[in-house]
C-alpha cells in the first residue's frame, strides 16, 4: 500500500494505530512520523495517546489509520481531522470492506486484503495467527477512488 503513496521528504506523517512493519518503512522517506495508539499496551517511548489525534491530524501531510477505527466508532472524526491531509489511507483486514462510502469521506486509498485460500485462512485464525501467517492465505489490494479497481501485491 505504501508503494502507492508519493512521499516527499518534507512530509509529516501521522500513523492511527502502532502498524509496525508500515511505519519502519515509511520513517527514511519523510521528515516526522507520529505514532497514535488506543491500546496503552502497545504504547512504547514516542508514541502518542490517541486522544492527540485532534492536535495532529489537522497538520499532517499523510494520515495512516488502521480499519480498527471502524469497528471502534472514531473513523469518522478522524477523516474529519485529516481533512487537510494529501492523503488519507485507510489499512489493514478490517479495512477491507466497500471502498466508496470511505472515499466519499476523503479516504484517498483503501489498504485491504483478499482471502485467496478460505480453508487455510480459518485455520490461522482458529488456531490464533496473526498478520504474518496470513500472508500465506491473502492478498493484500489497494483501492484508489478514480478507478475502484483492486491492484494485487501477492504474499506468500
Amino acid at each position: 500500500m505504501i508503494d502507492k503513496i508519493k512521499f516527499k521528504k518534507s512530509d509529516q506523517v501521522a500513523f492511527v494505530g502502532r502498524i509496525r512493519p508500515l511505519i519502519k518503512r515509511i520513517q527514511p522517506k519523510v521528515d516526522r512520523v507520529y505514532v497514535l495508539e488506543r491500546d496503552i499496551k502497545r504504547r512504547e517511548t514516542g508514541i502518542l495517546p490517541d486522544t492527540a489525534s485532534e492536535e495532529i491530524l489537522p497538520k499532517v501531510d499523510v494520515t495512516i489509520i488502521t480499519g480498527t477505527a471502524i469497528a471502534n466508532g472514531t473513523i469518522d472524526r478522524l477523516l474529519q481531522l485529516s481533512k487537510k491531509s494529501r492523503e488519507v489511507a485507510l489499512v489493514g483486514a478490517s479495512a477491507s470492506t466497500i471502498p466508496d462510502p470511505l472515499f466519499k469521506r476523503g479516504v484517498t486509498i483503501v489498504g485491504a486484503i483478499r482471502v485467496r485460500d478460505t480453508d487455510r485462512l480459518l485455520q490461522i485464525v482458529s488456531e490464533g495467527g496473526g498478520t504474518q501467517q496470513l500472508k500465506s492465505a491473502i492478498d493484500f489490494i489497494n483501492l484508489r477512488p478514480k478507478n475502484c479497481g483492486a491492484q494485487s501485491r501477492q504474499q506468500g
